[in-house]
């Protein structure tokens, strides 16, 4: 007996993978591209805004942290891989996030305090190093597997042109 209909968790779930397949590697590597842009500009300002008003470098990262974190999951989970905000998958980005941090610190520390180079010229080198790490992180935390191209998406089945139909038989 075939199935007319769904149920909408079925349907949600459809949909959710459907809108990720949409968007093969290649696409979502130019969106995720643009929104770590908006990320790392973000951060990069928000860490020479706080040492300029004479706040040490890791409360800066703490700040950062929790102002950029929500923006970048929000801009990737709907332009980058087309996906709904979700709670569990914001969880997951946190972790993500959260896992680059303490390397994000230490490189701080080394370049700041080690090399005695200026926040300014630290940040951008710091964001640059976490990059891959951090697309990694993102596709883990929002998508349920790696989609590398586009694939189709079920639709109901069309009947032939030459096909009659059931009780019209002549």
């Amino acid at each position: 007996m075939p199935r007319t209909a769904t149920t909408s968790g079925e349907q949600a779930g459809q949909e959710r993978l459907a809108g990720a397949r949409e968007r093969p590697l290649l696409e979502r590597g130019w969106r995720y591209t643009l929104v770590g842009l908006v990320c790392a500009i973000t951060h990069n300002v928000i860490m020479i805004a706080v040492d300029q008003v004479g706040v040490h470098y890791l409360l800066g990262t703490v700040i950062s942290f929790m102002a950029v974190t929500p923006l970048g999951y929000a801009l990737h989970s709907r332009f980058t891989f087309a996906e709904p905000l979700r709670l569990k998958a914001f969880a997951r980005f946190i972790g993500g996030v959260a896992t680059a941090y303490p390397v994000s610190v230490a490189m701080m520390m080394v370049l700041c305090s080690g090399l005695g180079l200026g926040v300014a010229i630290a940040t951008p080198i710091a964001t640059v190093a976490l990059f891959v790490w951090n697309f990694v992180a993102a596709h883990w935390a929002i998508l349920p597997r790696l989609y590398l191209q586009p694939a189709t998406v079920p639709t109901a089945p069309s009947r032939p042109a030459n096909q009659q139909s059931v009780g019209n038989e002549e």
